[in-house]
């Protein structure tokens, strides 16, 4: 692997990309893909991993194409990392039992702890628009049975 990359964020993200398109798609094998006329549970996934993959890989080939800059691959901050991870944990963790508009409110607020610079106001406004956006998208627009308040205040 060359020590020198034209953009290090194409680099980690071209790699991210791949790696995570690759393992959709190893994962949506277990569910049958029907055809293009009849598509199967496993259709839509195996072609957003592909289509995933492929960016990651289009990404990560011009990070090692263009060494004109010098610019070094820069390092992964583990704890940013965590935080984000840590928000998908609890999406997945509270989503039961308190229900998706609290759920997208509070992963919003963790996932914004991951970013550099956070602003606790826009966190909070953005928490709340994803809220109502999720709740409209999921609940009424495409009828998902999944819980919308907490477990204690639908009784």
């Amino acid at each position: 692997m060359p020590s020198r990359f034209h953009h290090s964020q194409d680099f980690w993200s071209g790699c991210a990309f791949t790696a995570f398109g690759a393992v959709t798609v190893v994962l949506a094998q277990s569910h049958p893909l029907g055809t293009a006329a009849r598509m199967g549970p496993g259709y839509f996934p195996t072609l957003l991993g592909f289509l995933l993959a492929g960016i990651g890989a289009v990404m990560l080939l011009r990070s090692l194409v263009a060494a004109a800059s010098g610019e070094r691959v820069g390092r992964i901050d583990i704890w940013l990392l965590l935080r984000v991870l840590l928000a998908v944990a609890a999406f997945g963790l509270l989503l039961n039992p308190l229900g998706i508009v609290l759920t997208a409110m509070i992963v919003v607020v963790i996932a914004s702890c991951a970013g550099r610079e956070l602003r606790l106001g826009e966190a909070l406004l953005n928490a709340v628009v994803l809220a109502l956006l999720s709740y409209v998208l999921f609940i009424r627009a495409l009828n998902q049975t999944m819980p919308v308040w907490p477990w204690f205040l639908t009784g």
